[in-house]
């Protein structure tokens, strides 16, 4: 019995020393494919970015002008746009003492937002220059103009029509109702 115990004895020696060993080999490979991965991460994450693809050729063409800048009111038109020529198109129409102080100006101004100046223009040459010379006949073309991006709807519209359908201002305000 003693030799069957110092046998036994010896074989769980021997298996205890296989099983830490191979526990210690186990976790010596856990621990290298620990830091295996690290340093693949490390590669991945420092290596040069990836450079874009060229552009298709469907894709439409980038923009010529630069965006608005972010402090303008918005459907602002453009500098030297709409309201400088809508502003002239109306004076020019007025007698030169109703668009000659600030308050005229500025009513004018008012009127002219989000107006081409072409449409005024337009419409006044359409009818009698009596019936588009005075402030309220003026700001009465702007209204049924605003909206509207230039003229040639309205001159299409009346080009196919006949003269004297074209020549009031209730006429023309139904066709640019229409032309929106």
């Amino acid at each position: 019995m003693r030799i069957a115990l110092s046998v036994f004895f010896i074989l769980s020696v021997l298996l205890t020393i296989e099983s830490v060993a191979a526990t210690s080999q186990k976790t010596q490979q856990l621990i290298d494919q620990y830091h295996s991965e690290k340093a693949l991460w490390a590669v991945i994450l420092n290596a040069p970015r990836p450079r874009p693809l060229p552009d298709e050729p469907s894709q439409p063409a980038p923009p010529t002008k630069p965006n608005p800048p972010p402090n303008r009111p918005p459907n602002c038109p453009p500098p030297g746009g709409f309201p400088s020529d809508c502003i002239e198109a109306v004076c020019n129409q007025m007698s030169r003492f109703e668009c000659d102080d600030r308050q005229d100006m500025l009513e004018v101004a008012r009127a002219c937002h989000n107006v081409n100046g072409d449409c005024i223009r337009t419409v006044c040459g359409k009818v009698s220059r009596f019936a588009c010379d005075e402030k309220l006949e003026l700001f009465e073309v702007t209204s049924m103009c605003r909206g509207l991006y230039d003229s040639s709807c309205i001159e299409y519209v009346c080009s196919r029509v006949s003269r004297f359908d074209c020549d009031e201002l209730s006429e023309i305000r139904e066709i640019a109702q229409q032309c929106r």
